[in-house]
C-alpha cells in the first residue's frame, strides 16, 4: 500500500475526502493507464494547486480517495496528496464542515430512513441518512424479480437537481460564485425542470450510476467495488444492482437562500432502457446560521414502480448534451454510412480541425434484432465506418477511439426483437 494509506494521519485525510460532497459517481479506480487520474499530479504541478483543485471541486477528492485506495502505484499523486492535505488543515476542515453549520459537535442529526418495498419488477431496499450537517448518504439495493425481468445488465440512472435560493448550483460552487461551472452542466439539464443525469461530464460517456463500459471485455462492469451491476434471467436467477451516493452542499447558510438537492434513483435494464422502479430522496438546509440538515423523501410513498416523466426527459437530454453527433438509423444488419451520417461527420471534422486538442470517441451500437455475437461485430463495424470517414478527411488516427456496445446499450426504450433506429447508432463524444 502507498504512504497515504499507511500513514494514520493521511489515512484520516483520505477518509475525510471520501465524505466530501459528491455530485456524481467517481470513475472506476482500476489503476490502469486509462484512468482519468493517471496524470493528475503532473497536471496539478504542486501541492497548493492540487489542494485548490479539490476544494473547488469536492467530488474530485472522492475520486482520488477511491483511486489511491485501490492500491494503484501512483507515487506522484500520493505524495502531493500528503503535502496538500496535512492532518488538521484548516481549509480542508472548513470545506468539509461548513463555516456556519451547527457549532455544537453533539447537535443531533436526523434519524436515518430505512426502507424496503416490493415493486412489480423487484424489491427495492434503501437507507437515507445524514452523513453530517452538510451532506447525506443514500444506499440503494434493487433485486429484480427473475420471473418478470430478463436482463444482462441492471444499473441505475439517477437524476439530480441542485438549488440554492432561486438558482441552480453546481459542483465547485462558492459563495462568491454560486453558479461556477454552470456551463459544464447546463447542456445536460432538462430545459424545463433543470434536472439532469447525475454523472461526471468531463470523464464519463454514459448516464449510468454504477456501471461503466469495459471495451476490452465488451461488457458492462462494476464502476467500483461498491457499485455493482445486477442481472436477471427469467426462471433462473437474479443478482442485485447496488449503489450509494454521498451528496453534499458545497454552499449553504451563506445568505444566498435555502440549499437543497433532489434525486430520483431508477434501476434500469441497460440493453433495453426499461425502468424497473424509482426512489426519490434528497436533503435541504435552510439559509440560517446553525441550521441543521433535513432529509427529504426516502419514504415508502417515494418508492414507486415507474419513474416520473422528468426522469425520462433528463435521460433524453443526456444524449443531446453529451454527444456532438449521433449517427442513427443504420439499416438493420448494415454498417454503411448514409448521406446524413456523412454530413454529421463533416461537422465533426470541422470541430476537430478548429481545435487540435479534441479527441473523438466513436461508440457503435446495435438494436436487439440480431443475435449477441453478430451485434457485437456489427456495432464495431459501424464505429469503424465512422472512423474511416474521418481518417479520409485528414483526422489523425491517434485522435480517434473506438468502442462497440453490441446491443448492450439502448438509447431509447425497446423490447428484444423490436427494430429501433435510434439504437442502431454511432455516438460521437468530443473531449
Amino acid at each position: 500500500m502507498l504512504a497515504l494509506q499507511a500513514s494514520a494521519g493521511n489515512a484520516a485525510v483520505c477518509a475525510m475526502l471520501a465524505r466530501e460532497p459528491v455530485d456524481a459517481p467517481a470513475p472506476a479506480a482500476d489503476g490502469g493507464a486509462a484512468s482519468p487520474l493517471a496524470d493528475l499530479a503532473a497536471r496539478a504541478g504542486s501541492a497548493p494547486a492540487l489542494r485548490s483543485m479539490v476544494l473547488a471541486n469536492p467530488a474530485l477528492g472522492h475520486q482520488i480517495s477511491a483511486y489511491l485506495s485501490s492500491g494503484v502505484e501512483d507515487e506522484a499523486l500520493n505524495g502531493l496528496m500528503g503535502q496538500a492535505f496535512a492532518p488538521g488543515t484548516a481549509a480542508l476542515a472548513a470545506a468539509n464542515t461548513g463555516d456556519k453549520g451547527p457549532a455544537d459537535p453533539t447537535a443531533p442529526l436526523p434519524a436515518p430512513i430505512p426502507g424496503e418495498k416490493t415493486l412489480d419488477k423487484g424489491t427495492m431496499k434503501w437507507t437515507l441518512q445524514a452523513n453530517n450537517q452538510n451532506s447525506a448518504r443514500c444506499d440503494v439495493d434493487f433485486k429484480p424479480d427473475e420471473t418478470k425481468v430478463e436482463a444482462k445488465s441492471i444499473s441505475f440512472g439517477q437524476t439530480v437537481v441542485n438549488e440554492l435560493g432561486d438558482k441552480n448550483f453546481y459542483a465547485g460552487a462558492t459563495p462568491d460564485d454560486p453558479e461556477k461551472n454552470k456551463a459544464t452542466y447546463t447542456p445536460f439539464e432538462d430545459p424545463v425542470t433543470k434536472k439532469r443525469m447525475d454523472h461526471m461530464p468531463d470523464t464519463e460517456n454514459d448516464p449510468f450510476y454504477g456501471a461503466e463500459w469495459d471495451q476490452a471485455n465488451k461488457k458492462w462492469k462494476d464502476e467500483n467495488s461498491q457499485w455493482i451491476v445486477g442481472s436477471s434471467q427469467k426462471g433462473k436467477s437474479s443478482t442485485s444492482a447496488v449503489m450509494y451516493d454521498v451528496p453534499g452542499a458545497a454552499v449553504a447558510r451563506e445568505g444566498l437562500g435555502d440549499a437543497s438537492k433532489e434525486f430520483e434513483t431508477v434501476p434500469m435494464v441497460l440493453e433495453t432502457r426499461q425502468p424497473l422502479g424509482s426512489l426519490r430522496w434528497g436533503f435541504k438546509i435552510k439559509d440560517e446560521e446553525n441550521a441543521p440538515i433535513e432529509l427529504t423523501g426516502g419514504q415508502d410513498a417515494d418508492c414507486t414502480d415507474t419513474p416520473t416523466g422528468d426522469w425520462a426527459s433528463a435521460m433524453d437530454q443526456f444524449y443531446t448534451g453529451k454527444f456532438a453527433e449521433i449517427l442513427d438509423d443504420f439499416d438493420i444488419a448494415k454498417h454503411d454510412l448514409k448521406p446524413d451520417h456523412k454530413t454529421k461527420l463533416d461537422n465533426i471534422v470541422t470541430k476537430m480541425q478548429a481545435n487540435v486538442a479534441l479527441k473523438a470517441q466513436l461508440g457503435g451500437a446495435a438494436d436487439l434484432t440480431g443475435d449477441e455475437k453478430f451485434n457485437q461485430a456489427l456495432s464495431l463495424k459501424r464505429a469503424e465506418a465512422a472512423r474511416d470517414y474521418l481518417l479520409g478527411k485528414g483526422i489523425e488516427a491517434s485522435r480517434l477511439e473506438l468502442q462497440s456496445y453490441g446491443s448492450d446499450w439502448a438509447r431509447v426504450e425497446a423490447e428484444a426483437g423490436t427494430s429501433e433506429g435510434q439504437n442502431r447508432r454511432v455516438q460521437i463524444w468530443l473531449h
